[in-house]
């Protein structure tokens, strides 16, 4: 299995983070980037992320974006787009976005909640 890098911020990453290291042991396929801490700010300056990120997703499989609104979707959107030798997919509650997600270039547009979901399907699907 490739690796997957899992992208978000908000509620419903905060789960996916709490569900993937309780149920994994071995999480050394995965990476989780909250966008809003670390070095990653998409929602503030694209462009200093551009070139960290062409040497970063040339290790992944697929990519799972967790949008918390729709600007920072877009912009996480915009920016993965860019380096697409993945599959993208944007993890979200909110289906009314789905159609401008997919426009924008991402492969799958996923429904979810933030609670009571297990989120052990995002480590083998999309490999």
């Amino acid at each position: 299995m490739g690796k997957v890098l899992v992208v978000g911020k908000g509620k419903l990453f905060k789960s996916v983070k709490e569900s993937i290291g309780a149920t994994h042991t071995d999480t050394s396929n995965v990476e989780t980037i909250d966008y809003d801490e670390e070095w990653f700010k998409p929602t503030r300056n694209l462009k200093e992320c551009d070139g960290i990120m062409v040497h970063k997703s040339e290790q992944y499989n697929c990519v799972y974006l967790f949008p918390n609104s729709l600007f920072d979707g877009i912009n996480l959107v915009r920016l993965f787009s860019e380096f697409k030798p993945f599959r993208l997919f944007v993890v979200t509650y909110n289906h009314q976005n789905s159609s401008l997600y997919k426009k924008m270039g991402a492969d799958f547009v996923i429904f979810s909640k933030p609670d009571g979901y297990s989120y052990n399907w995002l480590l083998t699907s999309g490999t």
